[in-house]
């Protein structure tokens, strides 16, 4: 059989996969959106980049084999996980046998401040929180932009995956992000036995059984007179299924200067590995009066130029802010320029971007999906039908840029 029909043959297989029983483009209603602006644009390399994560998602699909990890970064828009939840059960469902386990996520409860609700988290003991909007005074932060402490070794968390959207969701394999030295508490998770993990120095405990959980119960112990803290940066739970894991991290009212005081970014990045990295930072930035659109985009450039160095070959899809208003009621015309500036730093970085704010209809369209109850009445925030709006939207960009590959790799 010739190569050119092996191909043929191949490419009829993914389409039949795909599109077995629906399109799996999400049909949008609303007039006021403009559907011919919802698609990615790349600058230079970033297509290729691209490229790799469709050549990946062909071989998940047709062979079932691999994973493929998304990373979402950003502030109070993401941190809910209602935008990247959306964009997750797309992404798990448009074709059979893609679900892929939970991802990486923070116990957000501990550090009082909101969770998701696809998963609960219940704790014990007292904890002390750090987030990067704040001075740190001396703590460390990585990907999450937010950590726990407690001195207490009798404390405990217990993290329960909501199997409501994700029935077929677990775990057997997890890694505990945290501090390090000779005084930290060991930490070890409670089942039908207690599961002792192994401690990587680069910053992680790792634990691996032959049984699959949808709930984890962490508990710390002092072994040595020497212990006396510990320190959460977050819980990766995965598995070895084939599919497809998004995870998502923010923190309310986080600016682009914010991750910038992570200093363990870079090595948690390479830890993760994710191959998709999507930024969707820029709102509060611009929403004071004294927005410097140059200070902006050096920030931002920074926060490219570390996640480049930690991944050099990931895809890195920046997202644009939406509209918003000052005080609910002045419209904010710098949230253009932060636009502006996103795109400057995408063709310098050779990186793509999902342009929000002229997708969702450009100056003051805010006004409209808030009298849609899609926005809240901050005007800055969105509902939880307008946070699902984007993830379906984006998942329709997504889409068209995959198309497109399939229709040149014909």
């Amino acid at each position: 059989m010739g190569k050119r029909l092996i191909f043929i043959i191949f490419i009829f297989l993914l389409s039949a996969a795909v599109y077995a029983q629906e399109t799996p483009y999400k049909h949008i209603v609303y007039s006021f959106i403009n559907q011919n602006a919802d698609s990615l644009h790349f600058f230079g390399n970033a297509q290729n980049d691209f490229n790799n994560v469709c050549k990946n998602l062909n071989q998940l699909i047709l062979k079932g084999k691999g994973q493929i990890r998304v990373l979402h970064i950003g502030d109070s828009h993401i941190q809910a996980d209602f935008f990247s939840g959306r964009l997750r059960e797309n992404l798990q469902r448009f074709a059979l046998g893609i679900q892929g386990s939970r991802g990486f996520i923070f116990p957000y409860n501990v550090a009082a401040t909101n969770n998701p609700d696809n998963y609960k988290v219940k704790y014990t003991g007292k904890w002390q929180h750090c987030r990067n909007i704040q001075n740190l005074n001396g703590c460390e932060l990585g990907i999450a932009g937010i950590s726990v402490t407690t001195t207490d070794s009798n404390a405990s968390i217990q993290i329960i995956l909501n199997n409501r959207n994700y029935p077929f969701q677990d775990f057997n394999k997890v890694k505990i992000f945290h501090n390090t030295g000779d005084t930290v508490f060991k930490v070890k998770l409670m089942e039908d036995k207690i599961i002792n993990g192994e401690y990587n120095s680069l910053g992680y405990t790792s634990f691996t059984s032959d049984a699959h959980f949808d709930t984890l119960n962490l508990f710390f112990q002092k072994t040595d007179s020497l212990q006396k803290n510990f320190a959460l940066y977050g819980i990766e739970l995965d598995n070895d299924d084939p599919g497809i894991i998004c995870s998502a991290v923010g923190v309310n009212g986080a600016e682009v200067s914010s991750f910038l005081k992570c200093s363990l970014l870079e090595a948690q990045l390479k830890i993760l590995n994710p191959e998709w990295i999507i930024v969707s930072l820029g709102t509060n930035d611009a929403y004071g009066k004294n927005f410097d659109p140059v200070v902006f985009e050096n920030h931002y450039q920074q926060l490219i130029q570390r996640i480049k160095h930690a991944l050099p070959h990931s895809f890195i899809l920046l997202t644009t802010p939406a509209d918003s208003y000052r005080k609910k009621r002045y419209p904010n015309p710098d949230m253009m320029l932060a636009k502006r500036a996103i795109l400057n730093i995408a063709g310098q970085n050779e990186c793509a971007v999902w342009d929000l704010y002229q997708i969702m209809g450009g100056f003051m369209s805010m006004k409209k999906w808030q009298k849609l109850g899609l926005a809240a009445n901050d005007r800055i925030h969105f509902s939880k039908a307008g946070y699902e709006l984007q993830g379906d939207l984006l998942f329709n960009a997504f889409l068209k840029a995959y198309d497109r590959f399939i229709e040149k790799s014909w």
